[in-house]
């Protein structure tokens, strides 16, 4: 049976875009099973007492390389975002989680999110705009309005609440986060590690 690799993440996060563009690869290399967990990351921020890698300085630089690197390593492409680090990816986060019953939608979903945040050479957009959001999802030929009402809903919230508090309690305390069973991986350079407890 094959084993299942679960993602953690917020699209706030610029390593989950990192982390979401080598994922197909692992899966395809190890026919594991993907399970997308959209978690509030300012939520697992604010429980573990981490902080986010541009409040320390050395930190903030040193990301700054190592996601250069990666791109280079794996040919991705990733764009600032001028609302960073004030846009409310909430929204979108909750309307991807209230799409696991259907996951091809869930996939599409996640990868036009991403590339709506870190994706695009003129700057991505700001999720928790209502129009905004509705225009650029509306393009990916989704139902924006339908979208936006699920991420916005009071069932959201507490669903992604319980993710969050889930993901918290598993040990996670950033993002991306990756598990497989009961091993955790924190970061999108640990995907190799990942990839060899699936293989194992």
């Amino acid at each position: 049976m094959a084993k299942t690799l679960e993602f953690f993440f917020d699209y706030m996060s610029p390593t989950s875009f990192l982390g979401w563009a080598v994922i197909p690869g692992v899966i395809e290399r190890t026919g594991a099973e993907l399970k997308i967990r959209p978690m509030f990351l300012g939520g697992v921020m604010k429980a573990t007492g981490n902080q986010p890698p541009g409040m320390v300085a050395a930190k903030g630089k040193y990301m700054q390389q190592d996601m250069a690197r990666c791109c280079a390593r794996h040919g991705i492409k990733i764009y600032s975002n001028p609302h960073f680090p004030l846009m409310n990816t909430r929204i979108l986060t909750g309307a991807t989680l209230r799409l696991d019953d259907d996951p091809e939608q869930q996939k599409k979903l996640v990868e036009a999110g991403f590339k709506y945040v870190w994706g695009l050479p003129e700057g991505g957009i700001n999720t928790g705009d209502e129009g905004e959001f509705k225009k650029a999802f509306g393009a990916e030929g989704f139902d924006a309005d339908r979208l936006w009402a699920l991420g916005t809903d009071p069932e959201t919230k507490a669903m992604l609440r319980a993710n969050t508090e889930e993901a918290v309690a598993r040990g996670t305390f950033g993002a991306p986060t990756f598990f497989v069973g009961d091993q955790m991986f924190f970061g999108h350079d640990r995907l190799d590690y990942a990839e060899e407890a699936l293989l194992s």
